[in-house]
């Protein structure tokens, strides 16, 4: 999730990188089982399977060209420029931003460059922030204006979706964190993977719809930026195990804080950590690729597993 924080995306605050919010309203939630989720088995096959298959998968397919930056493409150097002033720039209206990612990139880019262009634009404003190349006003404005663009090519994507059997996937924030966008953009991401996903951030994480959605995912995303909020981010943890008591959802994280913090997520049982928005959609397709294969496997007498030549088959 690259950074699913936003990579420092957001306005100033007193301490530390991140605002804070109280968070004395949430609810009692269950207790954590550290045993309930913290099973070797499950985890040391899917770090196997992580190793072995998704990781060349990665390389391979978004680092050659897109996971080490558009900026680094000649072919869009200038766009990413004009682009940029255009986002902070006053009065600037949606379908002029539309407009331009219609126009103004090459005529034979890929569908996904779109949302991989928004993503270096995304960073380009954050390292100007931390750099600071850009104002208060700059960021506040591009940020809801990337925000905005990317609702609306969500909205489009889902309006093809015609298949109800979709791969699901949740996103979620802890309670008090404020960067967001990249989460969205990896929301955005699974939209155009033909995914059926929803994103929980704020009052959301009050909703009587957040248990049932996460009952209903193959798969849930967390953003986490803010390393004041490790308790907020343990009682989401606990939340979302207890919500699916009967299997183990796989939950993959992202964000500053999240690199940070290894130890601390390896000990709640995280499945999986990622650096960018790129390799979080990779895993989860690749984990649900596999989810898949393990119901048909079990379904003709086999079992599937993970290795570094690919995914093969073990005899009854």
């Amino acid at each position: 999730m690259d950074r699913l924080s936003g990579d420092g995306i957001g306005p100033p605050e007193p301490v530390g990188r991140n605002l804070a919010e109280d968070s004395n309203s949430r609810g009692p939630l269950v207790p954590l089982e550290r045993a309930e989720y913290q099973r070797f088995r499950d985890r040391d096959k899917l770090r196997r399977f992580i190793q072995g298959t998704v990781a060349p998968m990665t390389a391979k397919k978004l680092a050659e060209r897109y996971e080490i930056g558009l900026e680094n493409d000649p072919d869009y150097q200038s766009a990413l420029a004009s682009f940029g002033a255009l986002v902070v720039r006053p009065g600037v209206r949606l379908s002029a931003l539309r407009n331009f990612l219609r126009d103004e990139l090459p005529a034979d880019k890929p569908d996904m460059v779109e949302i991989v262009f928004i993503e270096t634009i995304a960073r380009q404003l954050g390292r100007k922030w931390v750099g600071g190349d850009c104002d208060f006003i700059d960021v506040t404005i591009g940020t809801a204006r990337l925000q905005e663009i990317i609702k609306s090519l969500s909205f489009e994507y889902r309006a093809l979706q015609s298949n109800d059997l979709l791969p699901s996937v949740v996103l979620l924030t802890p309670v008090g964190e404020q960067h967001t966008l990249m989460l969205h953009l990896l929301g955005l991401l699974f939209d155009a993977m033909g995914w059926s996903s929803q994103i929980f951030e704020g009052k959301e994480l009050k909703s009587p719809h957040l248990r049932p959605a996460i009952g209903q995912a193959d798969i849930v995303c967390i953003g986490w930026s803010n390393q004041r909020l490790r308790g907020e981010f343990r009682n989401l943890v606990g939340m979302i195990r207890s919500s699916r008591r009967d299997t183990r959802l796989p939950i993959v994280v992202g964000g500053v804080a999240a690199l940070d913090s290894v130890d601390f997520l390896v000990s709640l049982g995280i499945d999986c950590i990622c650096d960018s928005v790129y390799v979080a959609s990779r895993i989860c397709e690749s984990f649900c690729d596999l989810e898949t294969i393990s119901h048909k496997s079990k379904a003709a007498g086999r079992r599937a597993v993970a290795k570094a030549s690919g995914i093969g088959w073990l005899a009854p």
